[in-house]
């Protein structure tokens, strides 16, 4: 064996994600249009997110990195948001988003990511579907 392969080499995140989206944690980096953060009784997008960090749109600039943050995941399943508590550590504060090291809101949390991946998917399918129908 010569040590090549005919796999396709895998894109690195770091080449593959803009600046402005690119965070610390590793993994694949999803944006859903069911979920946002509420900060302070405040709604804010989510730039994208994996299972174990977030980037927040537009968020106050008196939180500073190392802070402990109180904040809640809001949901939408079938027109009904349901909030989900959690705290995270800031990673960082700038520009480009609040990044937040968070722990899973619930047990069952990357099981409730992959439904709501899916159901953003299917969302996203029936809306391209009813344009092509116009």
């Amino acid at each position: 064996m010569d040590g090549s392969s005919n796999l396709p080499k895998r894109s690195d995140a770091y080449t593959v994600m803009s600046a402005e989206t690119l965070t610390t944690a590793p993994a694949g980096r999803v944006k859903l249009g069911n979920i946002h953060v509420m900060i302070d009784g405040k709604p804010h997008q989510i730039i994208n997110m994996n299972i174990v960090d977030v980037l927040v749109a537009g968020a106050p600039d008196w939180i500073v990195p190392r802070q402990k943050i109180d904040f809640s995941f809001v949901i939408t399943i079938d027109a009904h948001p349901r909030p989900l508590p959690t705290y995270g550590v800031v990673v960082r504060n700038d520009d480009k988003g609040l990044e937040i090291r968070y722990n899973a809101p619930a047990l069952r949390w990357r099981d409730i990511l992959a439904h709501l991946i899916a159901e953003d998917a299917r969302h996203g399918a029936a809306k391209a579907a009813a344009g092509k129908k116009q």
